[in-house]
This record gives structure tokens, C-alpha cells and sequence, in this order.
């Protein structure tokens, strides 16, 4: 078989707002010492299958510093890509969890119940950021048969945007789909087929598949997604 495009999806590191669980969208945090230990990981074990031909960031703090560390050790040119940019949470942005059930309780019980079209007062859903992001997706997807190697430095939400259109995941496998900061995602594709998931977690892997949670969304368990 052979190869066209390898992809990497790279989460930022752990920031200081993921550690307090506060939504951050558009608004930033700093990188924690384990957030900055994470992205050097994430560039060592890059370098070490290969390297990239290109970085493509989005442009927030978290990720422009992410994306410094990771280069430390790739020495790829960098393009700051406006199209990965995090979920716009709106009016969420910068509160917890629990402080958005306290203050919007109707609007967070309409999330849980359909967490992929829900939309934050003054936000985006996930069809918006699919919109979005429709630019780089189709190009991307026109040159899936272009051997090279491809990092995208972005955000939690965005990952699964990316993932779910790449992978031809429905809603449902969609919002199941988890990216934590130690975790980054590689797809591949051969001979113009299925993309091909595997991922690396703390420097380790390839392990197969996506990382998922069961379907009662509160175990964490390693499935694939059935095209691997």
C-alpha cells in the first residue's frame, strides 16, 4: 500500500484553568509545569517517528506554547491556523461546571441531553466549529494521498471536531471522544482509504483506536472506532 497523509492531533498541555475545571474557549490560561512537561513529551515522541513537515496552530496562548515546546524537538515550520481555534463557550466562558448548573440549570440540562448541538448563550456547537473549520477539512481531505506529515497544536472540543469529520464519526461517537493534554492522536490513510486511528498517551504507543468513554460516559475505557 502506499502512503499519503499522516496526521497528528496534538492537544495543548495541562493549563491552569484545566486544573480549576473552568471552561476556557476563547479566553487563556498558562501552561502548568505538567502541562509544559506534557508538550515536551508530545515533541520528543514526535521527533522520535519522524518528525513533522509542518506545524499548524491554533493561535491562543496555550497552544502557541504548546506548539514552542513541541518544536523544540521537530524543528518544523509553524503556521498559525485561525480555523483550530477553541469552542467559543460564550457566556460559560470562565466559569466551572458547577457554576454553570447554578446559573444557567435549564440551558446545562439541555447539554446533557444532546451535548453535540447544544449551544452556550453567545457560543458555538459542534456544527458551528464543523463550519468553521470546513476550510482546512477539505483540504486536508484533497490531499490525503500527498505523503506528509502534519501537526495540528489545538484544543480539546476542536480535536473532536477534527476527528469526528476525518474519521466520519457520527454525533453520537463523536461527543464519547476524549483528548486529555497527555494524549495525542495520529490518523493515516493508504491508498486513499478509511483513516486509520491510533493515538499516544504520556509517550507511549501507538495504542489502537480512540480513547472513548463507555457509553455511560463516565468510565473511561480504549475502544476503536471500527474502521481501524
Amino acid at each position: 500500500m502506499s502512503a499519503g497523509l499522516v496526521l497528528y492531533v496534538v492537544r495543548h498541555g495541562q493549563t491552569q484553568w484545566n486544573v480549576a475545571g473552568r471552561m476556557q474557549g476563547r479566553l487563556d490560561s498558562a501552561l502548568t509545569a505538567r502541562g509544559e512537561a506534557q508538550a515536551d513529551a508530545h515533541g520528543r515522541t514526535l521527533a522520535a517517528l519522524g518528525g513533522v513537515d509542518e506545524l499548524l496552530v491554533s493561535p491562543l496562548g496555550r497552544t502557541r506554547a504548546t506548539a514552542e515546546l513541541v518544536n523544540a524537538h521537530v524543528g518544523a515550520p509553524v503556521r498559525v491556523e485561525p480555523a483550530l481555534v477553541e469552542r467559543d463557550c460564550g457566556a460559560w466562558s470562565g466559569l466551572t461546571v458547577d457554576e454553570i448548573a447554578a446559573r444557567y440549570p435549564q440551558d446545562w440540562g439541555r447539554r446533557l441531553d444532546d451535548p453535540y448541538h447544544h449551544r452556550p448563550p453567545e457560543g458555538e456547537n459542534l456544527p458551528d466549529m464543523e463550519l468553521r473549520a470546513a476550510g482546512l477539512l477539505e483540504v486536508l481531505r484533497r490531499e490525503l494521498h500527498v505523503p506528509r506529515r502534519l501537526a495540528l497544536v489545538t484544543h480539546g472540543v476542536m480535536s473532536r471536531v477534527i476527528v469526528k469529520c476525518l474519521m466520519d464519526l457520527g454525533p453520537d461517537e463523536a461527543t464519547l471522544v476524549r483528548h486529555p493534554n497527555e494524549l495525542f492522536y495520529r490518523l493515516e490513510w493508504h491508498d486513499g482509504a478509511a483513516a486509520v486511528a491510533s493515538h499516544f498517551i504520556e509517550g507511549a504507543g501507538p495504542h489502537r483506536g480512540l480513547l472513548r468513554h463507555q457509553g455511560d460516559g463516565t468510565i473511561p475505557g480504549w475502544h476503536t472506532n471500527g474502521k481501524d
